[in-house]
């Protein structure tokens, strides 16, 4: 074997990082959350992810009107001051993570931004070693972020379950139909 030349570099790239707050109906969500994640159901994927704690399917919210009017606000906003190609949520699942458990430090490389709509106050916040920033949990606080930014949560050293819904957009590519 001859190799010719071999490069390992890291490369500055652009980001995307953006947090707020927005009005959402916590209480609807966090028991829709629980009533799937405290069950035998094989709508959640408790433990089964990245997510060291309770978690719903990756699209349970996906197609719930109460969460497509919830995050219409954001959805607004990025298209009015971002320039997308054309997109579509096709994963949001729900979480519980509860005192002690924790969300193992990764990416959605595949979508093209992801988020988080927290639905009650924790002190379990959502981290981004990358570019040293992080969101608290607090009842309709969010984040908006590209997909390729590492993130996680440490133990939940809380004594309440943190609740949140996270989300993912894709790429509608000009053969797909618009779910």
């Amino acid at each position: 074997m001859i190799i010719s030349k071999e490069i390992n570099k890291n490369i500055a790239r652009e980001y995307l990082f953006i947090k707020g707050t927005l009005d959402i109906d916590s209480e609807y969500f966090i028991e829709e959350i629980k009533k799937v994640c405290h069950s035998n159901s094989d709508l959640n994927l408790n433990f089964k992810t990245n997510v060291k704690g309770l978690m719903t399917k990756w699209d349970y919210f996906a197609k719930n009107n109460n969460f497509k009017k919830a995050i219409e606000p954001i959805i607004k906003f990025l298209d009015k001051n971002y320039t997308f190609p054309e997109f579509y949520i096709k994963d949001a699942w729900g979480i519980e993570i509860r005192p002690h458990e924790k969300t193992v430090f990764h990416n959605h490389h595949e979508s093209i931004w992801s988020g988080i709509i927290y639905l009650n106050q924790c002190d379990q916040p959502l981290e981004f070693p990358e570019i040293g920033q992080e969101i608290k949990p607090e009842k309709g606080s969010f984040g908006i972020f590209s997909s390729f930014l590492n993130h996680g949560c440490k133990r939940n050293n809380d004594n309440i379950s943190k609740f949140g819904i996270s989300f993912n957009a894709y790429e509608l590519k000009s053969w797909q139909y618009r779910l």
